[in-house]
């Protein structure tokens, strides 16, 4: 049950939902989102640790710095609905 509430903490914010779009289908660092996104950097690791923590985002390190792509979190079903949901919702967003 706690996976299921981290996963949906996780899609409860505008924020997360727009840096999950500008992560999918590449690899971005924290500054690089930062830019896209318009937010302190504060803001964007807040965001990124919330993210990691339901499945979503996962990091590996480039050198110095952290690199962000998306994940499938555990509790995705193995028929690939939540990606095709979640897939749909990006799609969405302004």
């Amino acid at each position: 049950m706690d996976e299921v509430v981290s996963v949906v903490r996780a899609l409860s914010a505008d924020t997360r939902l727009r840096v999950l779009k500008l992560l999918r289908g590449r690899e971005m660092s924290s500054v690089e989102l930062q830019q896209s996104l318009h937010v302190r950097r504060q803001t964007v690791s807040y965001h990124l640790g919330i993210l990691e923590t339901g499945g979503l985002v996962r990091s590996r390190r480039d050198g110095r710095k952290l690199v962000y792509s998306t994940a499938i979190p555990a509790i995705a079903d193995a028929e690939g609905k939540f990606e095709r949901f979640l897939s749909r919702a990006l799609d969405d967003l302004n």
